[in-house]
């Protein structure tokens, strides 16, 4: 009998946590596991990945203003009993809001639940937004039969705030597909490069959580310290602070440097062609971007988020500094100063082995069948 596995997540958009997602189920032995991905919204440019063997259902197709607010008014339970009508051996609410709030309440006794988080939690009130309130927050996780965390520094932060969720905890690194990434990466990026130039580029969600602006404002300083000549920084994604961040670029006379390239399916053809990445997240989780950038061989600059110490090595493969606006500026200062910098972490990255998919997704499988 193969083991049923839900996966149930809040839709399909092109983020981290989506994309890895995708990476995992792509991976898994169908042939051992029954699964079923439940997305609460099905549009997104990762639906047409989900693989042919994995039953695929959603509750609305397109996301719309106010559903988060009408999900809080009804208990979990009610929603897990009008979405989830079959049992499975196993429920994993892949995101830390509505999805798990909503397996935390299946009835079934021989069901294991599992809640998946992927970002670092700093403050209480972090958790609660997909909540009615602490209480009932409290009460879904306590309702857990396990979490997974992407990154140690995740469970860290989590227990530390939360000494009274008394559930088992695991760490577990997201799967990337590095075949696919190694693949993609051998096309032409449909951008004109200078070997003469410092290229650096950036992808990721264009939101206020990933900080964009505070590399916009430290690029600013550094324009003015002389120090822009011959950097371009490329910045592949899109959303809610596309215009914002455009205004920024264009007061700061910086449009000949930072490029808005909007999203690319393929964004390995471009970093894989880059001297460095930056990531300038005020919090992440386990990083796939960056993830994907030392597997590509490119170094990475990046502030002090959950993971970076895992993926980097404890700076053995790029710079990470103080998750303040100052050090970005500053770290950045020390690499446009000292270019040569650049080129040993790219070295230390080239000794390293060679990213294997299979060795993370077997990780999960050993962990499904522990359960």
């Amino acid at each position: 009998m193969k083991k049923k596995i839900l996966f149930f997540h809040y839709d399909l958009k092109g983020g981290g946590a989506e994309r890895v997602l995708i990476n995992l189920l792509q991976h898994l032995d169908l042939d051992k596991y029954d699964v079923t991905l439940y997305t609460i919204f099905g549009a997104g440019p990762h639906r047409n990945s989900v693989p042919k063997g994995v039953k695929f259902k959603y509750l609305f197709r397109y996301e719309f203003y106010g559903f988060n607010q009408i999900m809080k008014l009804l208990p979990p339970r009610f929603w897990h009993k009008l979405l989830i009508k079959e049992e499975y051996d196993i429920e994993i609410g892949y995101l830390e809001n509505a999805p798990t709030r909503i397996v935390s309440a299946c009835p079934n006794k021989g069901t294991k639940k599992v809640g998946w988080l992927h970002i670092e939690i700093n403050d209480r009130d972090t958790m609660f937004i997909g909540y009615r309130n602490e209480q009932e927050m409290l009460e879904c996780f306590n309702e857990l039969d396990h979490l997974v965390f992407v990154a140690q520094r995740t469970r860290e932060c989590f227990e530390r705030l939360f000494p009274e969720i008394k559930v088992p905890m695991s760490v577990i690194h997201n799967v990337n597909d590095f075949d696919r990434i190694y693949r993609l990466a051998e096309e032409d990026a449909p951008i004109e490069l200078s070997p003469n130039e410092l290229n650096l580029c950036a992808v990721n969600k264009l939101t206020k959580l990933k900080g964009f602006h505070r590399l916009v404002e430290a690029c600013s300083r550094l324009k003015q310290d002389g120090l822009m000549e011959g950097v371009n920084i490329f910045i592949l994604g899109r959303g809610n602070e596309k215009f914002a961040l455009k205004s920024a670029i264009d007061k700061a006379g910086l449009n000949n440097h930072i490029k808005l390239l909007g999203f690319d399916p393929n964004p390995y053809r471009y970093v894989s062609k880059m001297d460095m990445f930056v990531c300038t997240s005020y919090r992440e989780g386990y990083s796939t971007a960056v993830t994907e950038s030392i597997a590509l061989g490119v170094p990475v600059f990046t502030t002090d988020c959950s993971g970076m110490e895992e993926i980097l090595e404890n700076g053995k493969y790029g710079m990470i500094v103080p998750n303040e606006d100052d050090a970005i500026y500053e770290g950045l200062k020390d690499l446009l100063t000292h270019r040569e910098k650049i080129k040993q972490y790219a070295d230390a990255i080239a000794q390293a082995p060679r990213m294997i998919t299979q060795r993370l997704v077997d990780g999960y499988e050993k962990f499904f069948d522990s359960l």
